[in-house]
């Protein structure tokens, strides 16, 4: 299916496609080897890992076992938005060694943000993140 995409958006002239795969454990084998089969079927320049903002040091777990099965580029942490102070995001960081490059902070397409470290550090240490309330008071 991956290769019957690319080739559809390549016929259309599309030179982006997102790869988006079911939600899977790290526990679940055959899904883990799934997405070891889909990237051998592809060219691609970037694989992303989506974690929960809230899932805690569980996410150190995930992280670890995707970025072993199909080395990661980078991280979208999701949920940013919720009461979690994102401890997470410091532990993904370190276990895989991959930037967090998004953070998602709703539901909307617009609401996928690009990740300001110094932001979430404000916020781990329970300062808050007082940048993005400025930036959204700006705006409206």
């Amino acid at each position: 299916m991956p290769k019957k995409a690319v080739a559809h958006a390549k016929d259309y002239g599309n030179d982006v496609v997102i790869l988006d795969t079911a939600g899977r454990l790290h526990v679940d084998t055959e899904l883990m080897h799934e997405l070891e089969r889909i990237k051998e079927a592809v060219t691609v320049d970037e694989v992303l890992l989506v974690v929960d903002a809230m899932a805690g040091q569980d996410a150190v777990n995930v992280a670890k076992a995707f970025n072993e099965a199909v080395a990661v580029d980078g991280i979208i942490l999701t949920k940013t938005d919720g009461d979690t102070r994102g401890g997470a995001a410091l532990s993904v960081k370190a276990v895989t060694g991959k930037p967090i490059k998004f953070q998602g902070t709703g539901e909307k397409l617009d609401d996928l943000e690009v990740f300001h470290p110094a932001r979430m550090a404000s916020r781990i240490l329970g300062m808050g993140d007082v940048l993005t309330l400025i930036e959204k008071a700006q705006a409206t």
